[in-house]
């Protein structure tokens, strides 16, 4: 049997793709977007929530003074400021609201309450559970104070809300409520 001679040609042949040293199309099209182009979406000029103190706006269990100085440990009745976030809507999860996208223009009111650390943030994720999920909103207050609106946070539905309100079995939630458990 003859045997066969292999040189560079052999083991690397020409390719007909793109090099890897060759940007792709859509690298080219991020490399000239302006900077806060994946931040600034349709436009928006509001400015993200700051870390720490930063509204949080409640609508649900929270709105009650004395549930919230319980859950992050206050020593004083907590100030809850009257307020709105627009764009949402609330579904019932159980006997809980649970928040998840409207139409625009829609309008939830509740509480905003000033968010002093993270670990007051922390004790809140803990009391909300996994199946809600912190997201970023603006928050609008109507209680005539400064200020009249804030970049803020609120606790979202985190399964899928379109099954929520179907009221079907929400594998998504399910399967962050499990975290594998099972399997």
């Amino acid at each position: 049997m003859p045997q066969q001679s292999w040189n560079e040609e052999t083991l690397n042949p020409p390719s007909t793709s793109p090099q890897k040293d060759e940007p792709s199309p859509y690298q080219v099209m991020l490399q000239s977007a302006p900077p806060d182009y994946l931040t600034n979406l349709d436009g928006a000029t509001r400015e993200l929530a700051p870390e720490y103190p930063v509204y949080y706006f409640f609508y649900g269990t929270l709105t009650v003074a004395a549930n919230l100085k319980r859950v992050i440990d206050l020593q004083e009745e907590p100030r809850l400021r009257k307020a709105k976030i627009i764009g949402y809507s609330l579904a019932k999860w159980g006997d809980y609201p649970a928040l998840i996208n409207g139409e625009q223009g829609q309008e939830i009111s509740g509480y905003a309450y000033l968010v002093q650390c993270e670990e007051e943030a922390q004790k809140l994720a803990y009391y909300e559970t996994n199946a809600y999920r912190v997201a970023d909103c603006w928050v609008f207050f109507t209680d005539d104070e400064e200020p009249s609106e804030a970049p803020g946070k609120t606790f979202m539905y985190a399964g899928d809300a379109q099954a929520l309100l179907e009221q079907r079995f929400d594998r998504k939630l399910w399967t962050l409520q499990m975290g594998g458990k099972l399997g």
